[in-house]
């Protein structure tokens, strides 16, 4: 066999991980980590051929949330802010409502 037709290993490797589009990810709760499996395309026609890679991540919790933390720096993004109970929700917890009341902490007087 003639090794000049032969790609190199270099060019196959190169060519098994050319660069993929991500079109979409789920992940599974494990005991001890996160199954994160995500779905790549190579192309537009791949993707509307239906061509989809899948390829599963095994991560401790830990691990995904230093990605998560990397992600959200690199991209420039934060987390929004959960919203503050309106008024009428902290009045209702106040007087009995079906939430917990929500407790102040003790005030500290001067001695």
């Amino acid at each position: 066999m003639n090794d000049e037709l032969q790609p190199s290993a270099v060019e196959r490797k190169y060519h098994d991980s050319a660069p993929k589009a991500l079109v979409g990810w789920t992940h599974v709760d494990m005991p001890n980590g996160i199954d994160l499996r995500i779905e790549c395309a190579r192309s537009r026609i791949a993707l509307e051929n239906d061509v989809i890679e899948q390829r599963d991540i095994v991560m401790t919790r830990n691990q995904a949330l230093l990605l998560a933390r990397y992600l959200l720096k690199v991209t420039g993004q934060t987390l929004p802010e959960e919203p503050r109970p309106t008024f009428w929700a902290r009045l209702r917890s106040a007087f009995g409502g079906s939430r917990a009341p929500v407790r102040r902490q003790a005030r500290k007087f001067a001695s």
